[in-house]
């Protein structure tokens, strides 16, 4: 009979195992390992291959936080005075057009870093938007577009279900 020799964890050296990562080799634990679709991947691989995913430049952070702020900036007030008139179909509306507002921020935004991704982008994205929203809800009731002010435009139950969508929507296909 053959003896299978023992293999430590490279992470934990006092680990015993017998699985291998399937890029590098190298022997991991339960613990280190990361299910992919072809199989075992250790952390430091998976790392690797996000590396290149991730291609954004040192600009693109900010360039997303402004042009969701001034995009949102915008439509706040817009939105809200449609709101205002829309009464029950308020909830309808917010309901179909927010995840098509947040596709269309979230393709201004792309066109803007010129449609590459980064690990945080996400995040400039998600605060533009809150403080466009915020912005756009003071202005809106400097100018007079929203009825009821600033609060009625923050706690008004269909916006926030609109700004709720739009941001989730822009959420998911910026992550």
């Amino acid at each position: 009979m053959s003896e299978v020799a023992v293999l430590y964890c490279v992470n934990h050296p006092t680990t015993e195992t017998l699985l291998r990562c399937n890029k590098c080799g190298r022997p991991i634990c339960m613990k280190c390992a990361q299910l992919t679709d072809v199989g075992y991947r250790c952390k430091d691989c998976i790392r690797n291959q996000q590396k290149s995913y991730f291609n954004a430049q040192s600009w693109d952070n900010p360039v997303a936080l402004l042009v969701s702020f001034l995009v949102t900036l915008i439509a706040t007030p817009i939105v809200s005075f449609l709101f205002s008139f829309a009464g029950f179909f308020g909830w309808l509306i917010a309901f179909v057009a927010g995840p098509g507002a947040g596709g269309i921020l979230t393709q201004i935004i792309r066109w803007a870093v010129g449609k590459r991704r980064g690990r945080y982008l996400v995040f400039f994205a998600i605060g533009g938007i809150v403080l466009g929203m915020l912005a756009g809800a003071f202005f809106g009731s400097i100018l007079g577009i929203s009825r009821g002010g600033v609060l009625f435009l923050l706690f008004n139950l269909p916006m926030l279900i609109f700004a709720f969508l739009a941001a989730s929507t822009a959420y998911r296909f910026l992550r």
